[in-house]
């Protein structure tokens, strides 16, 4: 597809941007960012993840809006009446275990979600939309990186609702012009994760103990500084890549678990490490590795990132402790283990109870 998106238009300093999930992880580091350039920023999110407290109090021209993306009547009412010229979507069920239990969940938001999006940037004349998609839509990479060629073969149902969302953004660019670009991006770390992925675990279990209990950790990720992440939204948003296409957004840098844990427990000053392996924190099939080909999404914006991981980690760190070492989902867990009821007790009757299941990477 030849059309391009984003030169077309004024800078985004003209414009008025949704962050689609602003509350969450990535959206709040989002729109920090969009609101250090002063670009007039609405934070649309229905907390089932993102917290309150991840935009409020910021400096900057900000609208909160609490809505529902699979409600089409109030997104198309929030875009007309605050204006909204060009959205960044980071709406998703993310945390690939839950996706075990819930999968249903998993396309109401992934994929409904994402057509509730695209329908409403028809009717509403919103300029672009970025929809921010994931690595996981490659499964397992035969080759040392995974590029925008790469085989899209995915391998848990979190990925296949990503990779169907994924798709439907390029058949409403080539069916009805809309102005849609997708990114897909690669592990991101630092301050107000809403999940409870690699980092801020073995960060909340070195809280408390030396002792780690974690699943596969041979497994290598490409890690990117949130906020180095959320620069790589804003200046796609911003280029000339022609709508329909799909763009990786990562570092090109690859760390294993095994790592993670030795550095974070270093930096964190935890003595005698200890690392156990735990069965039930296994993914069902999981992938040895990730790590980005950056090669397109630095041509078409020169994006680099800016935080290194030593540096990003202690950031990380230094938040957490500031933020009385409390992840948010640490109030939707037991502990630092995602549980879900067990199926029968003695009797067969139903036991309430909870049992732990796996945690992903």
């Amino acid at each position: 597809m030849s059309k391009k998106i984003g030169m077309e238009y004024d800078k985004l300093e003209t414009q008025t941007v949704m962050v689609a999930g602003g509350a969450g992880f990535v959206g709040s580091a989002v729109v920090r960012e969009l609101l250090e350039r002063g670009i007039p920023t609405v934070s649309f999110d229905n907390y089932l993840h993102g917290v309150p407290e991840n935009v409020e109090g910021l400096d900057g021209p900000l609208e909160i809006v609490r809505g529902d993306v699979l409600d089409p009547w109030q997104l198309i009412d929030c875009l007309n009446s605050l204006g909204v010229t060009a959205i960044i979507d980071c709406i998703g069920d993310t945390f690939v275990p839950t996706g075990y239990q819930l999968p249903q969940r998993f396309f109401d938001i992934n994929l409904q979600g994402t057509f509730n999006l695209l329908q409403a940037v028809r009717f509403c004349g919103v300029k672009r939309i970025l929809y921010v998609s994931s690595t996981e839509v490659y499964g397992r990479v035969s080759d040392l990186k995974a590029g925008e060629r790469t085989p899209l073969a995915p391998v848990n149902t979190y990925a296949v609702s990503k990779l169907a969302a994924d798709q439907l953004c390029y058949t409403f660019a080539l069916e009805h012009n809309v102005p849609v670009i997708v990114a897909r991006i690669f592990n991101c770390y630092g301050p107000r994760e809403t999940e409870p992925y690699i980092i801020p675990e073995i960060i909340s279990q070195l809280n408390k103990s030396n002792v780690l209990e974690l699943g596969n950790i041979r497994a290598e990720r490409d890690f990117t500084y949130v906020h180095d992440t959320a620069r790589a939204l804003i200046a796609l948003l911003e280029s000339d890549v022609s709508i329909g296409t799909a763009v990786n957004v990562g570092s090109d840098n690859c760390y294993s678990v095994e790592w993670l844990a030795k550095t974070l427990a270093e930096l964190m000053g935890v003595s005698d490490l200890e690392i156990r392996q735990d069965p039930l924190r296994m993914r069902k099939m999981d992938i040895d590795r990730f790590q980005c080909d950056n090669t397109l999404l630095r041509n078409h914006t020169g994006w680099a990132p800016q935080v290194e991981i030593i540096t990003g980690l202690r950031k990380t760190i230094e938040w957490y402790r500031g933020n009385g070492c409390t992840w948010s989902w640490e109030n939707f867990v037991d502990g630092t283990t995602l549980y879900q009821p067990s199926s029968t007790s003695n009797g067969g009757a139903k036991d309430t109870r909870l049992s732990p299941i796996l945690l992903g990477q």
